[in-house]
């Protein structure tokens, strides 16, 4: 058997099967009433939560019926009550933004949409939403459109559209416009595109069970927002621990510091005191050995005083007693005071 022929017969058989598998576009997230989903070979499947609509499928809602779908790219639609919206082109691949293609039609009735990355990025011209009379481009945005065929009262006929955000451009055969948030623009069909001064009522509210377009990006937002401010509390937590630990271990460091300071000085005064005792007790030794130096020295001084000085007190002595004794006998002067033993001593010798 031929390997070659059996892989390619293979392949073919897939494609076969699952055409629309290969892309995944679209499911619906929410919904209220009468909801469905036509396929290309024309079977009818009822809507409901995480029903995938594909390429060359219509999503169609009732008298009643509201649909919310969300789109591979990001891109979010609510459909009116009413309405019938085609999914004619789609190609979307994260990785490959020259690839992107979409291409919507409206049938019939109206939405709401928040454009996702088609259109932002790669071809700017990738994303196109149809009606019968118009041709609708966009730049990043978020618009009302109703088309009105004989329904929509007292309202002309032809596509209205109303910027809420960013900004689009739409036209037919006759001309275009760029219409810019706030602003709303009617396209008819053989007539160029013209303003309006003012929102003729082409938008709707859809039920509470519907969530409004962006919600779930808030939600993520929100809750990347929440992560974050909880990291940075972490991390500041985490800062603070660290901060605490580096400043006790800088005051316990300071203590230790202070603790062994207190210690080497009151080592130091220590010695210091043993020190001056022992200086201390050296002095007095060495005072104790100059006064009894002094002292003999003394002793020995007085001594050789007395005999220096023997000599010249005999001699007054002497005198002052031989005056003494030639004193006339009617003389008031007072008796000579007794000799001291000194004096007794240097009289003998001064009679030796």
């Amino acid at each position: 058997m031929n390997t070659t022929f059996f892989w390619r017969g293979f392949f073919v058989l897939l494609v076969v099967l699952c055409p629309a598998q290969a892309w995944a576009d679209g499911k619906i997230t929410h919904f209220s009433g009468e909801v469905s989903v036509q396929k290309a070979d024309g079977t009818i499947l009822p809507g409901a939560a995480g029903v995938k609509v594909l390429e060359s499928d219509t999503l169609i809602t009732g008298g009643k019926g509201y649909a919310r779908l969300e789109m591979s790219d990001g891109g979010e639609m609510v459909l009116r009550p009413n309405s019938q919206l085609k999914i004619e082109t789609y190609r979307f691949n994260s990785g490959k933004p020259a690839e992107d293609t979409s291409v919507f039609n409206m049938l019939k009735g109206g939405l709401r949409t928040v454009t996702g990355l088609i259109g932002k990025r790669g071809n700017k011209d990738a994303y196109e939403l149809k009606t019968n009379s118009a041709t609708v481009g966009i730049r990043g945005t978020q618009f009302d459109m109703r088309v009105c065929q004989a329904d929509c009262g007292s309202l002309a006929d032809g596509t209205y559209l109303a910027v809420r955000f960013g900004a689009v451009r739409t036209g037919n055969a006759q001309g275009s416009v760029d219409v810019a948030a706030g602003q709303v623009a009617l396209v008819q069909q053989s007539k160029p595109p013209v303003m309006l001064p003012r929102d003729p009522g082409i938008g709707f509210t859809p039920p509470a069970v519907i969530p409004k377009l962006d919600e779930k990006k808030k939600v993520q937002a929100a809750a990347a927002e929440e992560a974050k401010t909880e990291k940075g509390k972490a991390a500041e937590n985490s800062k603070e621990k660290s901060s605490k630990s580096s400043s006790e271990n800088g005051d316990k460091k300071e203590s230790d510091d202070k603790k062994g300071g207190s210690d080497d000085k009151k080592e130091s005064g220590d010695k210091k005191n043993a020190d001056d005792k022992k200086d201390s007790k050296a002095s007095d030794g060495k005072n104790a050995t100059d006064k009894s130096d002094s002292g003999d020295s003394k002793e020995k001084g007085g001594a050789d005083t007395v005999k220096k000085s023997a000599p010249d007190t005999g001699e007054k002595t002497g005198s002052a007693t031989n005056k003494s004794g030639d004193a006339s006998p009617g003389s008031t002067a007072a008796p000579a005071p007794a000799p001291a033993p000194q004096a007794t001593h240097v009289v003998e010798c001064s009679v030796q």
